[in-house]
């Protein structure tokens, strides 16, 4: 479990900490970075991890990352060797900020793929999906229920799924999942959500988009990296991470939380000596992505398009840069003046 609570289930007892029916599930992890935030290549241990586990007659799932909370992406997804006969590959691009090709292509070597509207297309959390490839799915189709049953209890899938929630594709599995007069309307009204966000952007071709990305994002590292405060430390796409100076280093994770929460309030009154520039910046409500811990040495927060802003950014160009300016400003604002705001005990 990843939470204190599953959605059919509500808050789980104290000593449920694993999913029934996995219990010959193990988990490696493979680092996305080193100690000091520098990126580590995972293909080649992906690449390892499959042999090793073929060798000793394991099936291998595997799991690579496209797009995380910075955006940072694997060079290789991983693929299902022979059709998912000797393994399976699992994209996941929760972040949803892929182009449609990458999509075919994902599908074309077989990968099922993790999808959230909850992210890019600015849904409510926890709107998920897996999109499963054909050959795939018809797997699943021929393939008898698996074992164990107890894998579709409550404790196990059951407190997550109904069978309402489930593809023809696996229609055998229903009845090992059936709630009558269960319905998981939350799901149900995120994903509206969700597919307003996805029709609302549907009319630009992805080269559009593509373009639009990369200018918007060349524009906001400009904007940071003109604050003597500010460090645009990492661009992957739509999503510019930053770190914030303080005297000998950056600022770590606990004190960037501090500057998130600063970042959505009128602070300008806490801080008497600010110039009338920063005092406008400070009494503005802006908001950013919540701050991610990268390295030994700093954490970085981020400014990220979503389908909102890309539509500003298109309808007009000047008016969307000009609001991440006042952004970056307030940014730049509360770095110089953290000390003093942090002593105010707001």
């Amino acid at each position: 479990y990843f939470s204190t609570h599953a959605p059919l289930m509500g808050r789980l007892a104290d000593d449920m900490k694993d999913l029934a029916g996995f219990d010959n599930v193990e988990g490696v992890e493979i680092v996305a970075r080193a100690k000091d935030g520098a990126v580590i290549d995972a293909a080649q241990e992906m690449d390892d991890f499959i042999l090793h586990s073929l060798s000793k007659g394991s099936y291998p799932i595997v799991h690579g990352v496209f797009g995380g909370k910075t955006g940072l992406r694997d060079k290789k997804m991983p693929g299902s060797l022979e059709g998912g006969e000797k393994s399976l590959g699992v994209v996941d691009s929760c972040q949803g900020r892929f182009s449609q090709d990458e999509l075919k292509e994902w599908l074309e070597q077989d990968s099922l793929v993790l999808f959230t509207a909850s992210k890019f297309y600015q849904a409510p959390p926890f709107c998920g999906a897996v999109i499963i490839p054909p050959r795939i799915a018809q797997k699943l189709r021929d393939a008898p229920v698996p074992e164990p049953k107890a894998m579709f209890g409550l404790d196990g899938l059951g407190g997550f799924l109904t069978e309402k929630e489930l593809p023809d594709c696996v229609a055998h599995w229903k009845p090992l999942l059936r709630k009558e007069g269960t319905n998981n309307l939350g799901l149900a009204l995120r994903w509206e959500a969700g597919l307003a966000g996805m029709e609302a952007l549907d009319h630009v071709p992805d080269h559009k988009r593509t373009d639009a990305i990369n200018a918007w994002a060349a524009s906001v590292s400009s904007m940071v990296n003109r604050e003597t405060m500010l460090d645009a430390w990492c661009v992957e796409r739509s999503i510019v991470s930053i770190r914030v100076a303080k005297d000998g280093g950056w600022r770590s994770m606990s004190e960037l939380r501090d500057l998130y929460r600063w970042m959505s309030m009128d602070v300008a009154s806490l801080v008497k000596d600010a110039t009338p520039d920063e005092k406008q910046a400070l009494s503005k409500p802006a908001y950013i992505g919540q701050p991610v811990d990268v390295s030994e040495s700093h954490a970085i927060v981020r400014i990220a398009l979503g389908v909102d802003s890309l539509l500003s950014y298109l309808d007009d160009e000047n008016k969307a840069l000009d609001e991440d300016l006042q952004t970056v400003k307030k940014l730049a604002a509360i770095a110089k003046h953290f000390d003093t705001l942090k002593k105010s005990g707001y």
